[in-house]
């Protein structure tokens, strides 16, 4: 297993978070797509797990928090390598208990 997907199992998919470089959405009547020409946003990511699951280890979905946004695939050791690289950014969120 990869320290990435040890590292967001162990701490929970729904407080892991990325900063990510994404893409805007354009629609043309039913169809959603992304153009190269846009420039790419900065924006926090969420994991999406509808097509795969983090505990497979294979690929994760990131997913802006901001409808209007293109979600992105990527392979587990792509990204890691990416974040190693410092071109996307983790954040994991702390509980606060008393």
């Amino acid at each position: 297993m990869y320290p990435l997907t040890k590292t967001i199992l162990e701490h929970g998919i729904e407080n892991v978070y990325f900063i990510a470089k994404v893409r805007p959405l354009r629609k043309v009547m039913f169809i959603s797509y992304t153009s190269s020409s846009d420039p790419e946003i900065e924006m926090l990511c969420k994991i999406n797990t509808e097509r795969y699951k983090v505990e497979d280890d294979y690929k994760i979905t990131l997913e802006p928090i901001y409808e209007g946004f293109a979600k992105k695939d990527y392979y587990i050791s792509d990204l890691q390598n990416i974040i190693n690289r410092g071109h996307i950014k983790m954040l994991i969120q702390q509980s606060i208990t008393q």
